[in-house]
Order: structure tokens, then sequence, then C-alpha cells
């Protein structure tokens, strides 16, 4: 299902849309080396980028603690999980 914003532009139904009503007109854009996006899907995010980054975010399919997550990524997530916590231990996740 996909919906329209303010601008018409088109974007897939999910978390984004009722957030951006909920806090419409009470938000600012970060500048784009705070928040570096892409982590799961764009192979291409420059270790720099990342390097400087307040936030870096696993959006898109491919997310570090699945089989098909980018394997250039990965160490950047697994370093801070504890692999031996018995709830981690009972997910299904790949390091």
């Amino acid at each position: 299902m996909y919906a329209q914003n303010e601008h018409r532009l088109l974007w897939k139904l999910g978390t984004l849309p009722p957030g951006l009503i909920t806090f419409y007109n009470l938000t600012y854009p970060l500048e784009k080396s705070w928040h570096v996006l892409g982590l799961g899907y764009k192979s291409a995010v420059e270790d720099s980028e990342i390097a400087t980054a307040a936030v870096i975010h696993y959006n898109g399919n491919m997310k570090p603690w699945l089989d098909i997550g980018m394997s250039k990524f990965k160490p950047l997530w697994s370093k801070f999980v504890k692999y031996d916590h018995p709830y981690i231990q009972q997910c299904n996740i790949s390091d």
C-alpha cells in the first residue's frame, strides 16, 4: 500500500508515515553527516562517512544480524553484541 506526502511523492506505508503525522512540523532535518543511512542495502557507503557519523542506520533488508546482511558492515554491529547472553543465544542471529 502506498500514500502521498504533501509534495505528492509516493512512499510505502510502514512505521515512518505515522511518525511523520505524529511529529508534523515538530522535527528538523539533521546534517547528512550526522545520520548515515543505507547500511542494510547500499554497499557503497564510505568508511569515512561512517567514522564521522553520530548515528549509523541499518535500514534496508540486509540487516547485520541476518544471514543476508552485508559482511562489510556486520563488524560495526557485532562488536556490541554479547553472544554469550542467554537471550541472544535464543535468537536466530549470525555473527
